[in-house]
């Protein structure tokens, strides 16, 4: 693939596309199409925006594996090829991550996000394994590597270039348990050959040293925001763009760190920040609970607070 054209394709705010919920829990699929039809309408599409199907936003550790097809056929079809999507493609099991990126491939996403399994502590010939069976059993879709450590395997930056060498593998979501100064080292060496995407909150250093976007789940809720941030990014005014990054994503960040450690999933405080700006957020599946009344009008607040527009 031409690295080239990957970083035009993977570039700016990349959006873990969260899964609603009905009532009974069962997936929301008209709820999911009017979010992401709401993103792309607002600015999310090629060249400043990327959807995530089925990642940890998307809740896919509480969803079957047609559950995570069907969500993601449905986040592809809403894009309507105006956005790149990537499907998220992790699991424990590579034939149940092969049957993932197949169906990517065959509804049309652009790519698979793709970690080591886990549960059993990956080795880097397991890595190196199971990436290599995903590549051979497709086709054309191409490989974001992702990089899980907290899941129990940091990947070396060798290891990644190892991973580099698939002609597919062509997107590196990165942080590292080392530190800022490995991750620093990671984005520098593969800016060149990978689309580096950060997963730490170094969007300007990322930015700065030759990566092409970065994780936001604000852009859910406030996509003009980011792309704003993105093109400040993109011009090389860095100071501008940190100034936004400090002002509105870090309470918004700060915010969602807290009530992690209340709840363990990314996506009870998106969907009630979608509700307070009037649009489709719902409930969330065991073992995540919806945000109290106390949390949501803490939530209201910081919203308001960094000039969200549509809060009400």
């Amino acid at each position: 693939m031409d690295i080239q054209k990957v970083k035009q394709q993977l570039c700016g705010p990349m959006i873990p596309v969260i899964t609603n919920l009905n009532e009974d829990l069962s997936v929301d699929h008209g709820a999911i199409r009017t979010n992401v039809e709401y993103v792309v309408e607002h600015g999310i599409v090629q060249g400043q925006g990327v959807l995530l199907a089925v990642g940890a936003g998307g809740d896919f550790p509480t969803l079957s594996l047609e559950e995570r097809k069907a969500v993601s056929e449905t986040i592809v079809e809403a894009a309507a090829g105006k956005t790149p999507v990537l499907v998220g493609a992790q699991d424990t099991d590579p034939q149940r991550m092969i049957q993932l990126a197949r169906h990517a491939e065959a509804i049309g996403a652009y790519g698979i996000q793709m970690s080591p399994t886990y549960y059993y502590e990956s080795s880097d010939e397991d890595c190196l394994r199971v990436f290599q069976a995903v590549h051979d059993a497709t086709e054309r879709i191409a490989i974001m590597a992702y990089n899980t450590y907290w899941e129990g395997y940091n990947m070396s930056l060798d290891q990644i270039a190892r991973l580099a060498e698939l002609p597919r593998c062509v997107s590196l979501k990165w942080s590292s348990s080392n530190g800022s100064g490995e991750y620093l080292r990671g984005v520098a060496r593969f800016a060149d050959s990978l689309a580096v995407v950060d997963n730490v909150g170094l969007h300007v250093m990322n930015r700065m040293l030759g990566g092409t976007g970065y994780i936001t789940h604000l852009a859910t809720v406030w996509p003009e925001h980011d792309i704003s941030v993105w093109k400040l990014l993109q011009s090389g005014e860095y100071e501008a763009a940190q100034q936004k990054l400090t002002a509105v994503n870090w309470p918004w960040s700060d915010f969602r760190g807290k009530l992690w450690k209340r709840t363990g999933s990314e996506s009870p405080v998106i969907k009630a920040a979608l509700e307070l700006c009037g649009r489709p957020g719902g409930p969330s599946r065991l073992p995540t609970r919806a945000l109290t009344d106390e949390e949501r009008n803490e939530l209201h607040a910081i919203l308001q607070n960094i000039g969200v527009p549509s809060v009400q």
